[in-house]
């Protein structure tokens, strides 16, 4: 309680603050904007330094959630909070198969997105930030992003990067079979199984780049999406699930919950009995909701930055 009301008295002298003149108000962090190609897709990225740090200072990237985007608010405030603790951010957009995909994914746009694919951007992102001198890495994942970064690093296995050095998986995806048919059943009154098996079945004859038109995918009602993108999005092998990549990360990971989470409520239940890598540690930060909305997201901040700084 003593914490949250420092925190509030806080809120109201910033907001006495943000009547100066900006010229006396505290520097805010360096945005810029920074643009790969991989496979012929162009990435966007947007890099804040925090007040007085270079990139060869260390920069933590930073990994969205489901069909979202780098400017969303809980990527905006992950910048703006750490970098009030001296951690440097970049933020980055997967493309999720579109070249310069800006904002959230359009439904309209056929599907052709996969983990592997993801995988590769975020290998490509730290290979920049290596390129650019930074002597220190932190690879940052939200929701499915989490799930997404557990994947990549596990699947790198000793072969990551040495100055990569944190992982950081925010309320993680998580997945299981059964709860993903109830969740599309509620969302969409039709069963997950019939179109997952006729996507199976394209994809076990080589045509896994066939369109289910008229499909219902993620948040997307009537999509068109490709077979194998629809088999990867709702495989069942662990791929999709943080908690199974654990024990095959080979670097320390930090994972935060969100006590009040609806969205991947099982997660505590997961952990549970998940087997972890040598260098773990798991925190919950009570009462925050899946995007870890107004003062929650300082408590992130601040174990974060305690985990950054070892």
């Amino acid at each position: 309680m003593t914490k949250m009301l420092r925190r509030l008295t806080g809120c109201l002298v910033l907001s006495a603050c943000l009547l100066l003149p900006p010229f006396l108000l505290p520097p805010s962090a360096a945005a810029d904007p920074v643009r790969l190609v991989v496979d012929g897709r162009g990435l966007d990225g947007e890099l804040h330094l925090a007040s007085g740090k270079a990139i060869h200072d260390g920069v933590m990237v930073l990994v969205h959630g489901t069909l979202a985007h780098n400017r969303m608010e809980i990527m905006q405030m992950l910048q703006e909070t750490l970098g009030a603790r001296g951690i440097s951010t970049l933020a980055v957009t997967l493309s999720l198969g579109v070249s310069d995909r800006r904002g959230m994914y359009d439904c309209a746009v056929p599907h052709r997105s996969s983990n592997a694919q993801a995988a590769g951007e975020i290998a490509a992102w730290i290979g920049w930030a290596q390129q650019q001198g930074a002597a220190k890495i932190g690879l940052l994942g939200h929701s499915r992003g989490g799930a997404q970064v557990a994947l990549y690093a596990a699947q790198a296995g000793d072969r990551l990067p040495a100055a990569l050095t944190r992982i950081v998986l925010v309320a993680p995806g998580t997945f299981d079979m059964a709860r993903a048919a109830a969740d599309y059943h509620k969302r969409y009154g039709t069963d997950l199984a019939v179109p997952l098996q006729k996507a199976q079945a394209l994809v076990a004859v080589g045509q896994g780049d066939t369109l289910l038109t008229r499909t219902d995918f993620l948040y997307c009602p009537q999509a068109s999406v490709a077979a194998a993108s629809f088999v990867d999005t709702y495989a069942d092998d662990g791929r999709n699930d943080a908690p199974s990549q654990l024990a095959a990360i080979r670097r320390p990971v930090l994972l935060a919950i969100a006590g009040s989470d609806e969205i991947v409520a099982d997660l505590p239940q997961r952990l549970a009995t998940a087997a972890k890598p040598a260098q773990f540690h798991a925190m919950t930060v009570e009462g925050a909701d899946h995007f870890f909305k107004d003062l929650f997201g300082e408590d992130l901040a601040d174990a974060i930055a305690a985990f950054w700084k070892g």
